[in-house]
């Protein structure tokens, strides 16, 4: 497998880059909605060098248990578009995804002249931050968390906000807002490629989704030219985006390349075998269906019968629903 043996490669570079005695650059920015009156997006946030440095190595030491859990344990897989199995991290490569590609292209630069202010409405409406690494050689890696990253402790009108100073031995005034940064990564993008250890924040807060609704719909795609929808193909593919779940399994179906590999009749005898809600029959070798796109029971049934939703054991003959289904791995 070509893409993990270089996305392993690339680790093993990370993990000298990160070794190096060089002093590492940090920036963190969050991300928040804009609103009416704040049309901002990206928030800098400034930093005391030794906060920035306590934040990087908090960042070098989430990325060394990420290696070592991808390394130990294999657990480097390609990025599924129907789920990331249990215990695995998603290998991603940005050139493949340009909508991705776009989506990083949106981060601050290191002089990003709009500085977090302290306003507590903007931490109460972040979404995620991100840090950024810059190696002495001019590369950089760009982790990202989610919002439960932020343990944020608002200052209340007209109370008094202080911490307590380990090395004073006293509490300390705060002017604003107290942040905590939990020094942990959900992804994170390197050379060219992103590191998925959490795929529900990845796709909250990336545009993941509207890639798997245009997956879906080029399955469908795919779909209509080996058998007849019966005219509906396009409403079928509007319904199906509207469903995330359902794009996700039909996109995953075409990435494995599942539909190229469907024969008809055993399709349409598998439909009348499961007993599901399609009308569906074979004419001259090809399997046609009437399908009701506004009938969710019927939309449901047609992405199952189509992505292999029901499997059978060769080893005890049981019979399973395969909701994520990926190439076996090499076995040594």
């Amino acid at each position: 497998m070509p893409l993990l043996e270089d996305a392993f490669a690339a680790l093993s570079d990370l993990r000298a880059a990160l070794r190096a005695e060089d002093r590492l650059g940090c920036h963190v920015f969050i991300s928040t909605p804009p609103t009416r009156e704040r049309r901002d997006k990206w928030f800098k946030i400034a930093m005391e060098g030794d906060v920035a440095d306590q934040v990087a190595d908090a960042a070098r030491n989430s990325l060394n248990k990420f290696d070592a859990r991808a390394t130990d344990d294999q657990a480097l897989a390609e990025f599924d578009f129907d789920a990331a199995v249990a215990g695995s991290i998603g290998v991603l490569p940005i050139k493949d995804i340009p909508e991705i590609a776009n989506w990083l292209d949106t981060m601050p630069t290191d002089d990003w002249p709009i500085r977090f202010d302290g306003d507590e409405r903007i931490l109460e409406r972040a979404r995620f931050f991100s840090t950024r690494l810059n190696f002495a050689d001019g590369r950089n890696v760009t982790l990202f968390r989610g919002s439960r990253g932020l343990a944020v402790t608002l200052k209340e009108k007209g109370a008094v906000s202080a911490a307590f100073s380990r090395e004073r031995h006293q509490m300390v005034a705060i002017e604003g807002a107290v942040v905590t940064f939990d020094g942990l990564l959900d992804f994170f993008s390197w050379e060219g490629m992103i590191f998925i250890s959490n795929l529900q924040t990845f796709e909250s807060v990336t545009n993941i989704r509207d890639i798997t609704v245009r997956k879906s719909a080029e399955a469908l795609d795919a779909i209509s030219t080996r058998f007849s929808l019966g005219g509906n193909a396009g409403s079928l593919k509007t319904e199906i985006g509207k469903r995330t779940r359902l794009a996700k399994k039909l996109a995953a179906a075409h990435q494995h390349g599942l539909i190229a590999d469907i024969d008809p009749e055993r399709l349409v005898d598998r439909a009348t075998e499961k007993k599901l809600r399609l009308r569906c029959r074979i004419e001259k070798g090809q399997a046609h269906f009437d399908l009701d796109p506004h009938n969710r029971g019927e939309v449901e049934d047609f992405v199952d019968l189509i992505t292999d939703l029901f499997l059978q054991s060769p080893v005890t003959h049981r019979e399973w629903e395969a909701v994520v289904k990926r190439a076996p791995r090499a076995r040594r």
